[in-house]
Parts: C-alpha cells; structure tokens; sequence
C-alpha cells in the first residue's frame, strides 16, 4: 500500500475526521487531506508525531508491518530437534496402538516404521526464506518415499529467485469446501511469484502480517508488479481476520 493509502487507513481505524486528527497533530485540517491524497508526504516530525499517535512503529505506520532483519524464515525449517520430537511423539501413539507391550513387538515395529516413513513428511513442509537479494525457497518433493529420502538426507530443492528476476507477484485467497464441521484444514492462501520461466506457488503461513505487507512494498520500490485483486493486504494491516472476511 502507498504511503497515503496508509495513512487514511490508520486514520479510519481510529474513527476520526480528517479535523479531529488535525487537531491532535497541531496541523491544519488540509495537510492531512493532502497527506492521505498523496499531494504531500508528512515531515519526519509529523511521522514521528503519526507513530506517537497511533502507537506503532514507523515502519508499521510507512509499510504495514514490523521491521524484519533478513535472512527472515516463512514457515518451519525441517531440524534435528523437530525430527526426534515427531519421532517420539510417534513412538507414543505405535505404543497406544500396539497397547504397550500387549501387542507382539513386531507390531510395534510395523507401525513405528510405517508411521516414520508415511507421517514423518506429512508432518513437514516447505519453506523459504527472505534475503536482501531474492527469495530462497526450499521444497519437497509431493512423492511420500521421495520426500522421505529428502529428508533422511537433509536435502529439499532449494531454488534461489533474485528479486530483478521476478516479472510480477500475485496474491491469492481461496475458501475451502468443507466436507464436515471437523474439517478444520486451513483455507488456500498462496502467493504466487512469476518469473519469465514459470510461475512458483507458495503457502503463506499465519503470521503474515509480521512480513508480507514490507516484503510486497519492498518488490513494489524495486519496480516488480504486485497484484492484489482481493485487497487482501489491507485486510491484514488492519487486522481483520482473513477466514472471517471471506466467509
């Protein structure tokens, strides 16, 4: 989102006039309408003034979300500790299952072993991280025992997207049919990052507000086209929740 388009929007969640908050400012009514149509940009004072006001830091009220150093990781990297943790949590349920020690223990063996080789790489997905460069992301493969392999030997596909490479990026919320009210997977939320090769589709996790607004400005700066056509980013800097907005 644009400076302007910022500003009104803080301005709004607070249910002011243009007036009120000219007057919480000590400036004129008609410098917060030029700053919310981009015919002026406030002074590093009137910046800092905004941020006292609304509370938030300055790249919160300038971008939508908290500075981020980079390297910044989205998603869960597949790590020693993560994998004793799923391992043990599976040795729990093959006992549960075999009735701990009831069972013969080549039962236990046969779930534990298929319980390693088939849940271990559902329990782990893909992941990327943000660089001052581009973009690295890191997948499996969708074939259980390849993905398995993968991750015996520490080796997802890593792909390095440098940011001049990028022709566009899109952004995309689909609702989910539900079979039953116990489905509780999460909705389809993806972006989708288009070079002159191909088009790459990334899961985005719940903590997009803590990056995705400053990444998207950060593409926008450097002349990549951004398409939201959902307003989605909107919806997340002011906080909303993005099932309920869209069901």
């Amino acid at each position: 989102m644009r400076l302007q388009a910022m500003l009104k929007l803080r301005r709004q969640q607070r249910g002011l006039t243009q007036s009120q908050l000219a007057s919480q400012l000590f400036v004129t009514t008609q410098a917060v309408s030029k700053w919310e149509t981009g015919r002026a940009v406030p002074s590093i004072d009137n910046l800092l003034a905004l941020s006292d006001f609304y509370n938030i830091s300055l790249d919160e009220l300038v971008q939508g979300s908290p500075f981020f150093k980079k390297p910044y990781l989205v998603g869960k990297r597949f790590n020693v500790k993560r994998a004793v943790g799923l391992i043990l949590f599976w040795v729990l349920i093959s006992l549960l299952f075999t009735g701990f020690g009831y069972q013969p223990w080549w039962l236990f063996g046969v779930v534990m072993g298929l319980g390693v080789i088939v849940v271990l790489p559902v329990a782990v997905s893909d992941y990327w991280v943000i660089t001052q460069s581009g973009l690295i992301l890191n997948q499996y493969s969708t074939k259980t025992l390849v993905k398995f392999r993968e991750l015996l030997m520490w080796q997802p596909t890593k792909t390095v997207i440098r940011y001049e490479q990028l022709r566009g990026v899109a952004l995309q919320y689909r609702t989910r049919k539900r079979a039953s009210v116990f489905d509780v997977n999460p909705d389809y939320f993806q972006i989708m990052l288009m070079t002159a090769k191909r088009t790459w589709t990334l899961d985005l996790n719940a903590q997009v507000r803590d990056y995705l607004p400053q990444l998207l400005d950060y593409l926008t700066r450097h002349g990549i086209q951004v398409s939201d056509s959902q307003g989605i980013i909107p919806i997340i800097i002011s906080g909303q929740s993005l099932y309920e907005h869209f069901h």
